[in-house]
């Protein structure tokens, strides 16, 4: 990742170009932390190859051109295995946590039933992610040193570009396993989510999708995703703040165990140089992208 004079980190994100943003659009990318703490290994039953099944692999270097061209990008860098900022904070398995009682978290969503809430309990095919159930104020302490904070960054970044430009757009980056044909159709390569329509103005979605199935990709629009807490948290069209997910097939920037990186992975991320390009010349022609 380039880093410039206006970048800012703490341990657990990292964010460019938004203390004084050029544009009113922000990327994100919660998924693709990779660095695991030793203590965290020591703790779980799974291998860091297992892990893998959890990241948005490799998916901040799809946005590194961006950060570089001083369009306003947050990196998160805590893995997602130990917190995903992609659920709300009482989306948790209370059996999972000593002292948490049901009666604190929300009623139990289908992902926190499935194993993947705040914290990722199970992986289908694998099992249990954790040797043994985790202390409250460990999760507590994610709660506040991690999760909070991506959030009201967010949160006060879209604030200042509204104030700044009247509107802002957060695009929302992760990536996919390929997705099966479904009859006859082909599988969708880019599946662009604005929780049908609640999270973000239609004519944005209309743009990426058709940019992108010019460019000749197979592309979905909120099947099978359409967004989750980030969208839901950080979208309100009516306020002037419109949220996108993109979710990005890893056949096209990975090599073929998803692991490393191939060179199609530029073609990728000139992709999404053309989308924020798209959306603020065609919605927000006098707000134009730094060349």
């Amino acid at each position: 990742m380039i880093v410039h004079n206006d970048a800012s980190f703490n341990d657990y994100f990292i964010s460019y170009g938004c203390c004084d943003p050029i544009v009113p659009l922000l990327l994100a990318v919660p998924h693709a932390g990779r660095d695991y703490p030793a203590k965290f290994m020591r703790d779980i039953r799974i291998s860091a190859d297992q892990l893998l099944r959890l990241e948005d692999r490799y998916v901040d270097i799809l946005v590194k051109e961006c950060a570089a061209n001083h369009i306003p990008t947050m990196i998160a860098r805590a893995p997602r295995a130990i917190i995903d900022l992609n659920r709300c904070e009482d989306e948790i398995d209370a059996d999972m946590v000593i002292g948490l009682d049901w009666t604190e978290v929300a009623y139990p969503s289908i992902k926190t039933r499935g194993g993947l809430g705040l914290i990722p309990r199970r992986l289908s095919g694998i099992g249990e992610i954790w040797k043994n159930p985790i202390p409250k104020h460990r999760v507590e302490q994610h709660i506040i040193n991690i999760h909070r904070p991506y959030h009201d960054y967010i949160a006060g970044v879209m604030d200042n570009m509204v104030q700044k430009f009247g509107v802002a757009v957060l695009i929302d980056v992760h990536s996919m396993p390929p997705l099966k044909n479904d009859f006859d159709k082909k599988a969708a390569q880019w599946v662009i989510g604005d929780r049908y329509g609640a999270s973000a103005g239609n004519i944005h979605s209309d743009l990426i999708t058709s940019y992108l199935k010019q460019a000749g990709y197979n592309v979905a629009l909120n099947s099978p995703y359409a967004g989750g807490y980030i969208l839901e948290r950080h979208g309100n069209p009516i306020k002037g703040k419109h949220a996108l997910q993109i979710e990005i097939d890893r056949n096209l920037y990975l090599d073929s165990d998803n692991r490393e990186p191939i060179e199609e992975y530029k073609i990728i991320s000139d992709n999404i140089s053309h989308i924020i390009d798209i959306i603020i010349r065609n919605i927000y022609p006098k707000m134009e992208a730094a060349e």
